[in-house]
């Protein structure tokens, strides 16, 4: 029986099967279901210290080593100064430098370890390079390691710190700027103008530190005898209006090739460079020099030769003519050893100005000096220490 009735079950399957009409059109779609939540980190392993929502393709792509081209940008590096073996070598084994020649130093200050020096010494330390400035595994991306803005510690007495908020050029001042100690004590003061003022110089380094281009930028950071005016170039304004930053003119575009090796504009950082192994004039790389808010007008090429570059160097020439006359003056006076131009002091053998206000003459050359770009970077401000400078020492 059990069979029998298998059987007829089997059969009516079989006839509805055999009977089916053809498909009905599609239904319409129902709603959307909820977004599921989202995998974190699935097959990827972070190390510590780098930003947990990193992916490789961000950065890497398959036809080029990274999207920001880093090759092309360390062969331009290879040319800058900061790689120059004397300037690495500076920070070796030194708390007091390491913090601006190599990487491991930088990387302690500017995760706050101290407000501008190392606290310990690296005697494998590395040369300052691309993960020096950014940070693109911690970060995610390219954009600089520390931006935030920089307190610039002033030399003489009575005047303010400053702070140095220029954008990304606080990268820079980072490093280019006086940093927070310094052998050189006592500080000059504007105020000891009586006769009887003595200032005692124990150190042949009366100066604060070379990289200073921060604070001339601002139009700070000299010594300013009384009863003169310090005005400041355009350049200042459009720093302190953030529209200019450091890279705008030694990170131009295009980057000057010379031989086949970078040798202006981008990561080289420099502007001036020589066309070839024989060029004795050289050029000037001005690309930065023609933005429309700039010098468009009279500037119509990237490049230019030092000769034709002459009649933009009159503010230079100025400057150089004045740091000149200064040192001149200084050396006459017993005050600056011209071998060596470092202030003729020691322990040993102290130098004692009087009246002490004076000594900022001497502190005004070393200030202009170090500071390397003979005034383009603030022009008056520059010719105006220099000019009170000399002023005050021929009275």
């Amino acid at each position: 029986m059990k069979q029998i009735l298998t059987v007829l079950i089997a059969l009516m399957v079989f006839a509805l099967v055999a009977c089916e009409g053809p498909a009905g059109p599609a239904g319409v779609a129902g709603q959307k279901g909820d977004t599921g939540t989202p995998g974190v980190n699935a097959g990827f392993v972070y190390f510590e210290g780098f930003k947990d929502s990193l992916r490789c393709a961000s950065c890497h792509t398959p036809d080029a080593d990274t999207t920001k081209f880093l090759l092309a940008r360390r062969l331009e590096y290879e040319s800058a100064g900061h790689m120059e073996g004397t300037a690495w070598a500076r920070g070796i084994n030194s708390t007091t430098c390491a913090s601006c020649h190599i990487t491991e130093g930088y990387l302690e200050m500017a995760r706050g370890n101290y407000v501008s020096q190392a606290t310990k010494t690296y005697g494998n330390g590395t040369p300052p390079g691309c993960f020096t400035c950014h940070s693109p595994h911690a970060k995610g991306d390219f954009s600089l390691r520390k931006t935030d803005a920089i307190n610039v510690k002033s030399f003489v007495a009575g005047a303010p710190d400053v702070s140095f908020n220029v954008g990304t050029a606080n990268t820079c001042v980072t490093c280019h700027r006086t940093r927070e100690t310094s052998p050189m004590s006592p500080i000059p003061d504007p105020t000891k103008t009586a006769a009887t003022d003595s200032i005692v110089i124990t150190s042949n380094r009366f100066y604060p530190h070379y990289g200073v281009q921060g604070q001339i930028l601002m139009g700070e950071g000299g010594f300013e005898f009384t009863g003169y005016t310090y005005a400041s170039s355009y350049h200042t304004t459009l720093a302190n209006a953030k529209n200019i930053q450091c890279a705008d003119c030694h990170m131009a575009t295009p980057v000057v090739v010379a031989e086949g090796k970078a040798v202006a504009g981008g990561h080289t950082l420099k502007m001036g460079y020589f066309s070839s192994s024989t060029d004795t004039v050289g050029s000037v790389n001005v690309a930065g020099c023609r933005d429309a808010a700039c010098h468009a007008s009279d500037i119509t090429a990237n490049t230019m030769t030092r000769p034709n570059f002459e009649k933009y160097r009159t503010a230079q020439q100025d400057v150089e003519h004045g740091l000149d006359s200064l040192r001149t003056l200084l050396i006459n006076k017993g005050w600056l050893v011209a071998s060596s131009n470092l202030a003729n002091a020691s322990s040993s053998k102290p130098l004692v100005i009087k009246p002490a206000y004076k000594a900022g003459a001497l502190f005004n050359f070393f200030f202009l000096e170090h500071e390397g770009s003979h005034g383009i970077h603030n022009t008056k401000y520059a010719k105006a220490l220099l000019d009170a400078s000399i002023a005050e020492l021929n009275k």
